[in-house]
C-alpha cells in the first residue's frame, strides 16, 4: 500500500467519523417517560368495588387529580409529543447514506468511419454501447450548513465496434470527497440550529401549560374539596336546628298535657320541626352533589362512572387570620406563574423566527469544493487499484450566486416575523398585567373574608344570646312557640353564615396561592415532568 493511499484513507476515515459524531451530537434525543407526579401513599389507592369510605385529605386529593385527572393526562402527551418534534428537528443532521445503480444498453446507426472502425458497402452501421453505473454516497449536514458527502462511483463500459479502444470493456472508478457551503443564505450555526431551539422551547411552552393546567385542576379541587365540607357543615347545623326544633316540641306537648299551655302552641312546633326536616334532607342531597363534584376531577372512579364509595374529608376549616403584602404577592406571581414563562418563550421563539427571515433576504451565494481520485482498468479490482493509489488526482473549486429580483416571498414573510415578535411583546404585557388585576383582587377578597369571619362570629353569639332571652322570656309566660322558632332559625342561619364564612376563607386563600402560581409549593408537591425538564 502507498503512502499516498494510506494518506487518502486516513483522510476518508477522517470525513467518515466527522458524519458520525455529527449524527452523535445532534441527533440522539433523550425520550425518557414522562411519569406521574409524586404521589402519597394514600392517593395510590387503587378503586375497589368494596370499597365504602375512603379516608381524604386536600393534599391527598390534589396529588390524586393530578395522578388521575384527564385534562392532566392529556397535557402529559403534548409533552411526549414535543419530544419527538425534537428529535424530528435533529434529524436534520444525520448521515445519509445513498446507494444508486443504473443500466444503459443502446444500439444506434453510425455513419462514422473512426467510431465503426472500418468501410463496409453498407454507409450506416450499427454502434452498440453498454454502460453500468454503481454509485453509494455519504452524505451529511453540519451546523454550519454545509453539505460533505463521501462518494464512490463504478462505471462499466462496453462499445461494440471499438476499433480504438485499448481496453474493452473496461472499468472507470472515482472517489471524490464534496463540500458545500453556504456563505450568506442558509449560513451559519445559529440559523441552522434555530429549528432545534425552537422545538426545545416549544417542549418547555408545553411544560409550562401543563404546570397551568396542573395549578388549575389543584385549584378546582381545594374549590370542590371546600365545598364538600361546606356542605356537610351545613347539615350539620341543620341536624343541630332540628334537635331545637324537636326538643321545643317535646317541651310544649308536656306543657299542654298538664295544661300550663295551649294546644296551638304545639302546632306551630311541629311546622318548626317538619320545616328543619326538609332542610335536613336539602342538605343531604347537596352533599351527594358536592361529593360528585369532588369525584369528577378526582376521576374517582372504579367500574362504575363514579364510584360509590364515600369520600371522607379529613381536614377541617380552620381560621387563622394572615396578613396579605399585595406587591410582595405580585412579585411572586411575577416570577411563578407558567403562563408567563409560556409567553416569555414564545416572545423568544418569534425572535429567533424573525433572525431565520432576515438571513433568508440575502443571495444564495455557495462555495463547493473537493477532491476526486479516478481509476481505469479492464477489471473493477484494477479500477479501485487505481483509484486508492491516487496517481489520478484532481480538484475542483466553485463559487455559485443566485439573487432573487425582487425577494418579495421572503421580505414578506421578515415582515411578518417581526410583526409576530412585536405582538409576543404585547402579549407578555398584557398578561402581566391580567395577573397583577387577579392577584390584587385576590389578595382583597382574603382581607374581605377575615372580616366576614369576623362579623358572622360576631353575628351567632348575639343570635345565641337572643336565643336564650326569648327561651328566658318563654319559660314565664311572655314569648310563644313561634318566636322561639324564629330564633332558632335566626341562629341557625347564623352559624351557617360563620360556617360559610371561614369556607370562603379557605377557598379565597386557594385562590390567592394560584394567582400567585404557588399552590403547589404550599402543599409541597412536586411535578416530577417539572424536574426532568
Amino acid at each position: 500500500m502507498t503512502t499516498r493511499y494510506k494518506k487518502f484513507l486516513a483522510w476518508s476515515i477522517a470525513l467518515s467519523l466527522v458524519l458520525w459524531c455529527v449524527n452523535g451530537s445532534f441527533g440522539n434525543e433523550n425520550t425518557s417517560t414522562v411519569q406521574a407526579p409524586s404521589t402519597t401513599s394514600l392517593a395510590n389507592i387503587e378503586m375497589d368495588s368494596n370499597l365504602k369510605f375512603i379516608s381524604l385529605s386536600l393534599k391527598d386529593s390534589i396529588v390524586y387529580a393530578l395522578r388521575n385527572n384527564f385534562d392532566i393526562e392529556l397535557s402529559k402527551l403534548n409533552l411526549k409529543l414535543n419530544d419527538y418534534d425534537i428529535t424530528k428537528e435533529k434529524s436534520r443532521f444525520d448521515p445519509i447514506f445513498k446507494i444508486e445503480g443504473n443500466i444503459q444498453d443502446s444500439e444506434t446507426p453510425s455513419a462514422n468511419l473512426l467510431q465503426i472502425g472500418s468501410s463496409t458497402t453498407t454507409v450506416i452501421s450499427p454502434f452498440v454501447m453498454d454502460g453500468r453505473t454503481a454509485d453509494a454516497v455519504l452524505q451529511s449536514l453540519i451546523p454550519t450548513g454545509a453539505t460533505v458527502s463521501l462518494g464512490y462511483s463504478v462505471f462499466r463500459s462496453f462499445l461494440d465496434p471499438s476499433p480504438f479502444q485499448l481496453i474493452n470493456p473496461s472499468y472507470t472508478n472515482f472517489i471524490e470527497a464534496r463540500i458545500t457551503q453556504p456563505l450568506l443564505k442558509g449560513a451559519g450555526w445559529f440559523y441552522n440550529r434555530s429549528p432545534i431551539y425552537i422545538a426545545r422551547n416549544n417542549k418547555k411552552i408545553s411544560l409550562a401549560q401543563f404546570k397551568s393546567r396542573a395549578l388549575e385542576v389543584s385549584n378546582a379541587v381545594q374549590e370542590a374539596y371546600w365545598n364538600y365540607v361546606r356542605a356537610m357543615e351545613n347539615l350539620k347545623v341543620a341536624k343541630k336546628s332540628l334537635e331545637r326544633a324537636e326538643d321545643l316540641l317535646r317541651k310544649n306537648k308536656v306543657q299542654v298535657e298538664v295544661g300550663t299551655l295551649a294546644p296551638v302552641e304545639i302546632i306551630d312546633a311541629e311546622s318548626g320541626v317538619a320545616s328543619r326536616v326538609e332542610a335536613i334532607i336539602s342538605a343531604e342531597n347537596t352533599i351527594r352533589d358536592r361529593e360528585d363534584e369532588l369525584k369528577k376531577i378526582l376521576n374517582f372512579a372504579d367500574s362504575e362512572i363514579i364510584s360509590d364509595a364515600t369520600v371522607v374529608p379529613t381536614d377541617k376549616p380552620y381560621f387563622e387570620p394572615k396578613k396579605v403584602e399585595v406587591k410582595d404577592t405580585i412579585k411572586i406571581a411575577m416570577e411563578k406563574r407558567p403562563e408567563l414563562t409560556e409567553l416569555y418563550l414564545a416572545t423568544e421563539n418569534a425572535g429567533i423566527q424573525t433572525r431565520r427571515r432576515k438571513n433568508e433576504l440575502y443571495p444564495q451565494l455557495d462555495f463547493a469544493g473537493g477532491i476526486r481520485y479516478t481509476g481505469l482498468g479492464n477489471e473493477a479490482s484494477d479500477a479501485n487499484d487505481t483509484a486508492f493509489s491516487e496517481a489520478y488526482q484532481g480538484e475542483f473549486l466553485g463559487l455559485t450566486l443566485s439573487i432573487p429580483i425582487g425577494n418579495r416571498p421572503a421580505r414578506s414573510e421578515y415582515n411578518k416575523s417581526k410583526l409576530n415578535e412585536r405582538q409576543a411583546v404585547l402579549n407578555v404585557k398584557k398578561k402581566e398585567l391580567d395577573i397583577v388585576v387577579e392577584v390584587r383582587a385576590s389578595a382583597r377578597q382574603v382581607l374581605t373574608n377575615i372580616e366576614r369571619v369576623n362579623a358572622t362570629r360576631k353575628a351567632r353569639e348575639l343570635a345565641e344570646k337572643r336565643l336564650e332571652n326569648e327561651e328566658k322570656k318563654y319559660s314565664v309566660g311572655r314569648s310563644t312557640s313561634l318566636e322561639i322558632l324564629r330564633a332558632q332559625e335566626n341562629l341557625a342561619l347564623a352559624e351557617f353564615e360563620a360556617a360559610r364564612a371561614i369556607i370562603d376563607y379557605e377557598i379565597s386563600l386557594g385562590n390567592l396561592e394560584k394567582a400567585k402560581g404557588t399552590i403547589l409549593d404550599v402543599y409541597d408537591i412536586k411535578l416530577e415532568e417539572e424536574t426532568k425538564a
